[in-house]
């Protein structure tokens, strides 16, 4: 080891060099790193998605999903199966035994998806297979207008959608307070009586359609008959010219019936501002920095959706790209703080240079740290920033003690190489222990399981790649500013007459040792254990809030327009007190 360390003392171009690269490599990591307010957690689930535009739920159940769940079953390391299906999709998500492998189980799943592919409509897309994460809302878009009806929204969120899902680092967007297209069809009686029909046979003409292609959901309300639809035709005059057949007589659906297209909303309305809106909720994947892709979107919505469609806000709103921001600010500036106060109580308690050579060592072990995170495909999240929050005190210690030692040879008179390669010698052995024990006391961490894992392990990893840079730079830069910048000097405070005092400290534990070891071996553990038992445990701190929500529960047979009635009162309300209020209820 002493071979290595002196050979870097010896040739100082190369250690600059090295120096000048582990910085740039650092920079770059930084700048390149996934920056995001929570980890990408893959979980022990494995998730299958499946769809057929029009089906009913019970229809794709019997047609689909129950061949699926037999293959499916018969996969050894399942622990429960979950199945969820709507209207022309479900989902089936797979819970994996304690130590199951992801990957064989996912293989197993496409396996059975391929055999059951044989008793699945021939026209239905296969479904695909996927380990599952958590997906995290990057930001959400809401698109208001007070120009356009629901229907026209809700096509224009869609148009933005496809527009958006562009962008490679946009993973999923979902869209909220849209509905199916419902297709009204009144049915005339008058033209009825002309034509000599009978309004059952046009009902039954209607309906059989859905045997040929599931083109929805047909429902029958006296003379209405609505067609929730997904593959029907785009416009009210194409289903206007739809041909019926109703026994020998063909006839134009416009000519025996009123034929209208809504969007209804049974379950939910929603309005921002106190317009009807349609909200966009944006996902990022893995790759890409939170907050320049959330500058991105709103840049893009300013200057490219906002002219294209002109009578539509856009207004994004619980951008998860700010706490990032914030937290990421708080670690810089602590981190600098840090600096600054290291710097100071090390020129006030030994002397400046020391206190250089020390400061110019935490930016370093922390370059190498976030270039360790950036290549293990790790990012910066809030729990990699409360690893780095609680390594900031620790990454000095190894500098001040190797320097401090440099510094001791050379006020006795030791040639400054000399002072430096004797006194990084001595310190090798006890600043590697100290660091390992440090270490080992974030190893344990590593041995969680379960899905809290995936999410607290950032913390160990964290700590210790920013620790072992601090152990790099103190054995082979340090050495290299110590040469440079240290020179026999008196300390700024003369600690003579403290070394005094602890001294007699320690003469008086060793004339009373078994008081002095009475107390930290029973009294202090004890105290410790009762002060634990003591304390609440809070798995997180709770923190501040961005939002305000006011939620309110009316009685069950209150119908959702007097709902919204009753919101719109309390958004005007709250509005009016003040204009910069955004209220998405």
């Amino acid at each position: 080891m002493m071979r290595l360390i002196n050979y870097f003392i010896q040739n100082k171009s190369l250690n600059y060099v090295l120096l000048v690269f582990i910085l740039f490599l650092g920079i770059n990591a930084y700048y390149n790193i996934p920056k995001e307010l929570f980890p990408e957690i893959a979980l022990d689930k494995v998730s299958i998605r499946g769809a057929y535009a029009g089906a009913s739920a019970d229809n794709l159940d019997k047609m689909a999903v129950r061949d699926i769940e037999d293959e499916l079953g018969n996969i050894q390391g399942i622990d429960k199966i979950e199945t969820v299906i709507k209207s022309g999709t479900f989902s089936i998500v797979l819970s994996l035994n304690d130590g199951a492998d992801k990957t064989d189980a996912l293989n197993k799943a496409k396996d059975a998806i391929a055999r059951s592919r044989q008793y699945l409509p021939s026209d239905m897309t296969e479904p695909t297979a996927e380990i599952l994460t958590h997906n995290r809302p990057l930001i959400r878009l809401s698109l208001s207008s007070e120009e356009m009806n629901k229907g026209q929204l809700i096509e224009t969120a869609k148009e933005v959608k496809s527009k958006i899902s562009r962008n490679p680092y946009v993973s999923e967007i979902q869209i909220y307070g849209d509905s199916d297209q419902e297709v009204s069809v009144q049915i005339n009686e008058d033209a009825i009586r002309a034509y000599g029909l009978d309004p059952a046979a046009i009902i039954n003409a209607i309906s059989k359609t859905s045997y040929i292609y599931p083109i929805g959901d047909i429902k029958q309300s006296g003379n209405y008959i609505f067609l929730s639809t997904v593959n029907g035709k785009e416009n009210k005059e194409e289903w206007e010219s739809t041909l019926i057949k109703i026994g020998e007589i063909q006839v134009r659906l416009g000519d025996v019936a009123n034929v209208d297209i809504t969007y209804p909303q049974n379950t939910t309305l929603s309005t921002f501002n106190g317009r009807t809106n349609v909200t966009l909720v944006l996902s990022k994947g893995p790759e890409g920095n939170a907050m320049h892709i959330s500058q991105e979107l709103q840049e893009y919505a300013k200057e490219k959706l906002s002219k294209e469609f002109p009578g539509v806000y856009f207004d994004f709103y619980q951008d998860s790209s700010k706490p990032v921001k914030d937290r990421l600010n708080t670690v810089i500036g602590n981190l600098m703080f840090g600096l600054t106060l290291v710097f100071l109580s090390m020129t006030l308690l030994i002397n400046v240079r020391i206190a250089s050579v020390v400061a110019m060592g935490i930016p370093i072990s922390f370059a190498i740290g976030i270039m360790f995170l950036y290549f293990m495909g790790y990012s910066i999240n809030i729990v990699s920033l409360l690893g780095g929050l609680i390594v900031i005190g620790i990454v000095v210690d190894d500098a001040i003690v190797v320097s401090e030692n440099i510094q001791r040879h050379i006020n006795e008179g030791m040639e400054r190489k000399e002072a430096v390669y004797q006194g990084l010698k001595e310190m090798v052995l006890p600043v590697t222990l100290a660091t390992l024990t440090t270490v080992a006391a974030f190893l344990p961490l590593f041995m969680l399981t379960g899905e809290i894992k995936n999410f607290i392990i950032l913390i160990p990893v964290t700590v210790i790649m920013i620790l072992l840079g601090s152990l790099v730079e103190s054995f082979f830069f340090l050495p290299l500013h110590a040469e440079e910048l240290l020179k026999k000097q008196k300390n700024f405070i003369n600690w003579e007459p403290l070394q005094e005092k602890y001294e007699a400290l320690l003469h008086l534990v060793i004339r009373f040792k078994y008081m002095f070891l009475f107390t930290f071996v029973v009294v202090i553990p004890i105290l410790t254990i009762l002060t634990i038992k003591m304390l609440n445990f809070q798995f997180f701190p709770g923190f501040d809030g961005n939002y305000l929500y006011v939620t309110g529960k009316s009685n069950v047979d209150t119908s959702i327009e007097k709902t919204e009635k009753i919101a719109k009162e309390l958004e005007q309300y709250v509005l009016s007190q003040k204009e910069t209020y955004a209220i998405k209820s």
